[in-house]
């Protein structure tokens, strides 16, 4: 079952291009600012409430923490969909990030996941879900900007997270980019419906940080940190090291301003064996989110990338027809996968240059390719499709 569901979500062959989005505004420290979601958005406020975000905007504003909590505001339901929020009101006395927008200037929001993906099934009830999905973002757009902050019209962001580190929806790394796909699809359908004046939407890639994470915890460069599963307390939600980093990337993408030389101590008075990052860990953290942030044009943050890191090249896959082009190799030696819709190895080669293989023998159908550097720590997956034989 999980080969088969990893298999329904990568069936995405649709390749999105990114907006010609304008530059995105600057928030002030002060915006009123509220986060609709989830388990996985709470990791702004918990553990140790208020939480290490609320601490930073604290920090950096000289504000006491319970007085910032009335500018930063918690909508969230474990597990809930947009439609969910959009629904049902929220019951917990937290503000309700649709009924009560004309309080708050910024309107922070996340879908469920794994997100319904294109391709990822035919039947009636999963595209149902993925037009959901859109719809309901749009719905939230359009509520923002014509009640938000006294009618003056609310911005909208879009909060992206990523699915089960222990591969039970998928491939954890290979999700992450193909659940990026619909995020992005997302965001295109909501600005395209966007109403007339609203501000575009605007993404927070937490799909795009922690894929930045993981790659970079195989290259071994991530201080103190061998393992994805060190940032989380169970297959999906984050410990505090975890929760720093959403952390930084929640003030990058709110601010427009680089996390770096932030503090890397944001939990007053810690219980005993509390996880704080060391100062290695939180530089490397903060580099690494402005290098995402700013090198991600629907962030609609163009700046120039601060960071240090050393960014290795890729594997190009190339299609022509029935062949696929191998280039990138240099002096490696990369070993070839290919996987069929139902997850079975159908190819494996060793490449030592450049090459094309021809993939006459295989039926058509849609194919994973996956490339794996031993020299380099380089991974990539790419889907094909084989048509007209």
């Amino acid at each position: 079952m999980r080969v088969l569901l990893w298999v329904l979500f990568c069936l995405t062959i649709r390749v999105l291009q990114a907006q010609n989005l304008p530059p995105k505004q600057a928030y002030p420290y002060r915006v009123k600012q509220i986060h609709s979601g989830h388990s996985l958005t709470d990791p702004l406020f918990y553990p140790h409430w208020p939480g290490q975000y609320v601490n930073l905007i604290s920090n950096v504003t000289g504000i006491v923490s319970w007085q910032i909590m009335n500018s930063i505001g918690k909508s969230t339901v474990p597990g809930s969909t947009i439609k969910y929020r959009w629904d049902n009101r929220i019951s917990t006395g937290e503000p309700d990030a649709r009924h009560n927008i004309e309080n708050w200037e910024v309107l922070s929001i996340t879908e469920r996941v794994p997100l319904a993906v294109e391709g990822g099934s035919n039947q009636s009830w999963y595209l149902a879900r993925i037009q959901e999905q859109k719809t309901f973002l749009s719905k939230f757009v359009e509520q923002a900007w014509r009640f938000g902050d006294g009618g003056r019209g609310a911005a909208v962001l879009l909060w992206t997270t990523w699915t089960n580190i222990d591969d039970s929806d998928g491939p954890f790394r290979a999700m992450l980019d193909i659940q990026g796909k619909e995020w992005e699809a997302m965001q295109d359908y909501a600005n395209e419906n966007r109403p007339s004046g609203a501000q575009p939407v605007y993404i927070i890639p937490g799909h795009r940080m922690m894929a930045r994470i993981y790659d970079d915890i195989e290259k071994g460069i991530v201080p103190g940190i061998t393992n994805i599963k060190q940032l989380f307390s169970d297959n999906i939600h984050t410990n505090e090291l975890g929760a720093y980093a959403i952390a930084m990337i929640h003030y990058a993408c709110m601010y427009n301003k680089s996390p770096i030389g932030l503090p890397n101590q944001l939990i007053p008075n810690p219980p005993a064996n509390t996880l704080i990052p060391t100062p290695e860990f939180a530089g490397y953290v903060q580099q690494m989110v402005w290098d995402v942030v700013t090198s991600y044009p629907r962030t609609g943050i163009q700046q120039s990338s601060t960071t240090c890191v050393e960014i290795m090249p890729t594997f190009n896959i190339q299609q022509y027809d029935n062949q696929v082009y191998i280039e990138g190799i240099d002096n490696d030696v990369v070993q070839i996968d290919i996987y069929d819709i139902l997850g079975t190895l159908k190819y494996r080669s060793m490449l030592h240059h450049d090459s094309f293989i021809n993939l006459e023998f295989l039926p058509n159908g849609l194919y994973a390719i996956q490339t794996n550097g031993m020299n380099r720590p380089v991974k990539n997956t790419v889907l094909i499709q084989l048509v007209g034989k």
